[in-house]
């Protein structure tokens, strides 16, 4: 696990990342302290990149992604953080040296049992809850639960959103490739379970829809966030893009923009932004007044009694009939839920007045220095909240800061080293081995 923030203005944008990983095993797990997780995506332009999630993607470290995408890339440049971004992507889609197809077909196989594993559960957690209840199940509705469990996540499959990174077609190809994969995946997994031909089938789709679209709410062990922040040659304010990226496979990317998550300054409204990633509960308190899972609570319970009360005051109705109860009931249940986002629009309207506002407004007029600051306190709370609670410190270590301007390029303002400085002078002689930074002959030393 991980926390990470962009505070962003005209001037420049601050990125900041704490330094914890954490290794899960079936055995336990083990956090250590010392990850790099800010990176520059070009040695010589004003561009970089965060990742957080899983510290590998495919077997391979980011950060070995990341270094091989970046001397490929050399001096090259682009007009917009847009076309970095597309262009970081399309090298992680098309590079074969790092992503063999055994590594993609591990991928593939590790993903249809996983998910199938996770519907063999939910059969079992259901068959048991029945027993308990009725004392026993027999065959017949053992298949009813069977092909229920199924369908029902069929269903959900088949509302989700599709990648736009994998193009349609592409699901023949699975079917073909991976038929028999998914069926033997099917034979190991639910074992002796009575699957109907439908039944099977519908695994079937559920296997092809792993790789060709996106669940929402559905935790993928393995999925990595990628941040690209900066300027390209023709942006004067910084943008930032933001992505989920779950695997590869036969040379297909699957990733997803996360809109919600991007950020670009502009002239006409948008002159600030604060982007918490991860673990961004904290951010979230700062940015609003109180815990995202307090406002979450108030919500519920707020929504229960506009909807819930009134009925109840039905019900006491004495002289009202049966169906005129119900008519009532139905009117005040629309009723409340009108009432009730009507309440939930002003909380909305006197947090971002009271709070998210002022904030913003100091966000908009920072110097670099400050927005470096800020960006490193937000991290620490998040650190320091762990710290005090009985939550596992899956935030912590050292912070690693980095400003991105326009003028000055990146320029680290905390970073740490896994080894001394003074003893490896010719790390840093050779880091630019003459290159530029924006055009300009530089002599200095990287860090």
């Amino acid at each position: 696990m991980t926390a990470e923030v962009a505070v962003m203005n005209k001037q420049a944008i601050a990125l900041a990342a704490d330094s914890a990983v954490t290794f899960q095993e079936e055995t336990g797990q083990k956090i250590f302290t010392s990850a790099s997780k800010i990176f520059t995506l070009s040695k010589y332009q004003p561009v970089g990149i965060m990742v957080y999630g899983s510290a590998d993607f495919m077997q391979v470290p980011w950060e070995t992604i990341i270094k091989v995408y970046r001397n490929n890339l050399g001096k090259k440049t682009f007009k917009t953080v847009a076309d970095y971004a597309k262009d970081f992507l399309t090298f992680v889609a098309e590079e074969e040296r790092l992503f063999s197809d055994d590594v993609q077909n591990w991928y593939v196989e590790n993903s249809i049992y996983s998910y199938f594993l996770i519907i063999r559960e939910k059969i079992i957690e259901t068959v048991d809850k029945d027993i308990e209840v009725k004392g026993s199940v027999d065959a017949q509705a053992t298949k009813k639960i069977i092909s229920d469990v199924i369908t029902q996540h069929f269903e959900k499959w088949q509302g989700a959103e599709p990648t736009s990174s994998i193009p349609d077609s592409f699901r023949d190809d699975l079917k073909e490739k991976y038929g028999n994969l998914i069926l033997k995946a099917q034979e190991e997994v639910f074992e002796k379970l009575p699957l109907t031909p439908d039944s099977a089938d519908k695994l079937t789709e559920i296997a092809i829809n792993l790789f060709t679209k996106f669940l929402t709410g559905l935790m993928v062990r393995n999925t990595s966030g990628i941040v690209i922040a900066g300027f390209g040659t023709e942006d004067i304010f910084p943008v930032l893009e933001s992505f989920s990226i779950e695997g590869k496979i036969s040379n297909y990317l699957k990733y997803k923009k996360n809109e919600d998550a991007c950020a670009e300054i502009n002239f006409e409204k948008n002159s600030a932004a604060i982007i918490p990633f991860a673990q961004s509960e904290m951010v979230s308190t700062f940015m609003t007044g109180a815990d995202p899972n307090y406002h979450n609570a108030i919500d519920t319970d707020m929504e229960q009694i506009f909807i819930s009360y009134p009925q109840v005051l039905v019900d006491n109705i004495d002289c009202l009939s049966d169906e005129e109860k119900e008519k009532m009931k139905k009117q005040l249940k629309e009723i409340g839920q009108k009432e009730f986002n009507k309440y939930r629009e002003k909380l909305l309207e006197y947090r971002t007045e009271h709070y998210i506002n002022p904030v913003m407004k100091v966000v908009q007029g920072l110097p670099k220095d400050e927005l470096a600051a800020m960006a490193e306190t937000l991290i620490s709370l998040t650190s320091f909240k762990r710290r005090v609670s009985m939550e596992e410190e899956t935030v912590g270590g050292p912070i690693d800061v980095a400003v991105i301007s326009k003028g000055d390029g990146f320029v680290w303002i905390k970073r740490k080293h896994y080894f001394e400085r003074e003893l490896n002078q010719q790390f840093f002689d050779n880091y630019y081995e003459g290159g530029d930074i924006n055009g300009t002959k530089t002599t200095e030393k990287a860090d």
